[in-house]
């Protein structure tokens, strides 16, 4: 009985410890916020992550913390004057193509396979106060 409780002990430990070290294969790039400046009457928030090669993840990590300045300025620039139809776009193909131009043009490698925006908000310009208001903000490791 107690090597049948050892054996069990033992599996489990071993599950545990090989899926404490899977790593995801997503970077996160940053958070941003902007406004259009076709529309000055709406806010967009999101977050912007990268899905990269598992092997790689460190590398790409690593080389985006370093370039993380010149992605944010090349994004705000992008979306501040990104077309209206863009933003509409419940899919957001167009934005996420042109986020992933950004951020492999950067890098100048293609270690990112794609782009993916979550907590995607569109707020009334008023909701938000102006000492609280950034264009955009990329969060470092």
């Amino acid at each position: 009985m107690v090597v049948v409780h050892a054996a069990i002990i033992g599996y489990v430990r071993t599950r545990v410890a090989k899926l404490a070290k899977a790593h995801s294969d997503t970077v996160e790039v940053g958070s941003f916020r902007f406004q259009n400046t076709a529309d000055l009457s709406k806010v967009y928030q999101f977050r912007l992550h990268a899905v990269v090669e598992p092997a790689r993840r460190l590398e790409t990590q690593d080389l985006l913390t370093k370039k993380r300045f010149e992605v944010q300025e090349a994004a705000e620039q992008l979306l501040r004057q990104a077309n209206i139809q863009w933003l509409a776009d419940p899919v957001q193909t167009d934005i996420r193509d042109r986020l992933l131009e950004i951020i492999s043009q950067q890098l100048h490698e293609p270690l990112v396979k794609r782009v993916l925006i979550t907590d995607w908000l569109e707020l009334p310009a008023g909701s938000i106060s102006a000492t609280t208001f950034v264009t955009a903000h990329v969060e470092s490791p």
